[in-house]
């Protein structure tokens, strides 16, 4: 798939096919995240792989029990180490830490579309819960679990987006004017080059009189 298909196909998948994925897709989705940009390139995310049935069940009922949760064979909790980001921005590092796992997660969705795997990004769930569960350190933050599967939704109707124009500005927030005067730039070519003509001729005067 290209790029364009890959952005269009991707959709939060709710239901899941009873079926083993592949190590390798899974390592893939993974390690192609991790080409994403960080703040420093200091990558400070963590990934955990569930795939235990009984873990599974656990995350679903952190996540203000969505049951639907247990059908995706695997789930991929994303996490961030923001001490580590704050070490070299201070109180930047963990907003910066935030957008850098953020990017990760965004690039493993589109990954596994690829793949034709389907994915949910879940945000709603019991931080604590899960790293009782998990058992990961308190100075880790948990910011994302991914349910990863082979989708058995038929006819995905996917929701539409708000057209660009509706939350694109020019210059300054609010501004949705853009000075069409500059626009198109090929009609303004030959005027260009005439005032260019003559701003040269202009200094060549110049230096013929100075030079007398």
């Amino acid at each position: 798939m290209d790029l364009l298909e890959i952005l269009q196909k991707r959709h939060s998948c709710r239901s899941y096919l009873n079926k083993e994925l592949d190590d390798k897709d899974v390592y893939k989705i993974i390690s192609y995240a991790a080409l994403s940009p960080s703040a420093g390139n200091l990558q400070p995310w963590h990934v955990i792989i569930v795939n235990d049935k009984e873990k599974r069940n656990s995350l679903s009922v952190a996540s203000l029990n969505q049951t639907w949760m247990k059908e995706a064979p695997m789930h991929l909790v994303i996490c961030g180490n923001e001490e580590y980001s704050k070490k070299f921005y201070r109180l930047k590092g963990e907003f910066y830490c935030k957008q850098d796992c953020a990017a990760f997660i965004g690039n493993m969705l589109l990954t596994a579309t690829n793949l034709n795997l389907g994915t949910c990004w879940v945000g709603a769930f019991d931080e604590e819960m899960v790293k009782r569960e998990l058992e990961i350190p308190e100075n880790i933050a948990v910011y994302a679990i991914v349910t990863l599967g082979y989708c058995s939704e038929k006819n995905v109707n996917i929701k539409k987006r708000y057209d660009f124009s509706t939350f694109t500005f020019f210059e300054k927030y609010g501004n949705k004017l853009l000075d069409k005067n500059l626009f198109p730039l090929a009609e303004h070519i030959p005027k260009i080059n005439e005032e260019s003509k003559n701003i040269f001729q202009r200094i060549k005067n110049r230096l013929i009189k100075h030079s007398k």
